[in-house]
């Protein structure tokens, strides 16, 4: 029995009517009769009744469904046993917000390429709306993005890594020298914010709120290097994630306000859609976690 009979088979099965599976097979409907003539000339006997314009399946059809879904299962699940059992190679197309793009994904994709020479890998910043539609969409297999919560594990494969967010200054700021601070003391000190879409400038704009202060938002950009340049040269304070910061925290470039406030962890979410395939490539940039 010919794989491409026994596809067409099942998709008749299913939708009852030759003329749909041959629009969703592609084929001409006289092509998709051809492929059950045949299975029925090899095995003797007759899959489907046809009462008008109606079918269903004989009791014969039944008993091939069945072992048509095995038969099929068991392809699938052998091309993917020799898929993962292969090196990874291909293209790996990553899409990422900036901060994690200029913070984390360097030291990610040399340490990749160092494992892993076959593989390409494309990269591109993009929004957290715009990651999540490149993934949803095909036009991306890995995604990376911030968000306060841990994505749907029904819809995405996923890793998530706690990502604290500090209120940072230079280390000519007098705020320096303060052990502790409560956000409303930080009323009326410029401040040097992400855009208005971030993620984190929302729950900034909350703190505020819950504190009744109005920020003195001197200046605001999509990128976090400008940011952090801005606040070293002591023009304003920032409020920007640990990832962003660690390099320049251990330099004692920057400093992190001790604030007595409960401020909520952001998560660093890694995500490939369910419904696509996993490739070795898009499998081993997940063990990298690991």
């Amino acid at each position: 029995m010919e794989f491409k009979n026994l596809i067409s088979f099942k998709i008749i099965a299913e939708l009852k009517s030759f003329s749909k599976a041959a629009l969703v097979l592609g084929y001409a409907q006289s092509t998709i009769t051809f492929h059950i003539k045949q299975l029925e000339t090899e095995l003797g006997v007759s899959l489907f009744d046809r009462i008008g314009n109606n079918i269903r399946l004989t009791n014969s059809g039944h008993i091939l469904l069945e072992y048509t879904h095995r038969i099929l299962s068991l392809s699938d699940e052998a091309k993917h046993a020799i898929v993962q059992n292969s090196s990874p190679s291909g293209m790996l197309r990553i899409a990422g917000i900036s901060s994690l793009c200029a913070n984390m994904l360097p030291r990610l994709i040399k340490q990749y390429n160092e494992a892993f020479p076959s593989v390409t890998i494309s990269a591109t910043t993009a929004s957290k709306l715009q990651v999540l539609e490149m993934v949803n969409d095909g036009s991306a297999d890995i995604g990376l993005y911030m968000d306060f919560e841990i994505p749907p594990k029904d819809t995405y494969t996923a890793v998530h890594i706690e990502n604290p967010i500090y209120f940072i200054c230079s280390a000519k700021n007098v705020l320096c020298s303060k052990n502790l601070l409560s956000v409303k003391e930080l009323e009326g000190i410029p401040f040097i914010a992400t855009e208005p879409q971030c993620s984190y400038r929302g729950l900034l704009t909350k703190l505020f709120t819950k504190n009744n202060i109005m920020p003195s938002i001197i200046f605001e950009s999509e990128n976090t290097e400008v940011i952090k340049r801005f606040v070293q040269s002591d023009l304003g304070i920032s409020f920007l994630p640990e990832i962003a910061v660690r390099e320049e925290l251990a330099a004692h470039k920057l400093y992190k306000l001790n604030i007595i406030n409960s401020i909520p962890t952001t998560y660093i979410n890694v995500i490939h859609k369910n419904n696509q395939w996993i490739t070795p490539a898009i499998r081993e940039f997940f063990n990298l976690f690991n």
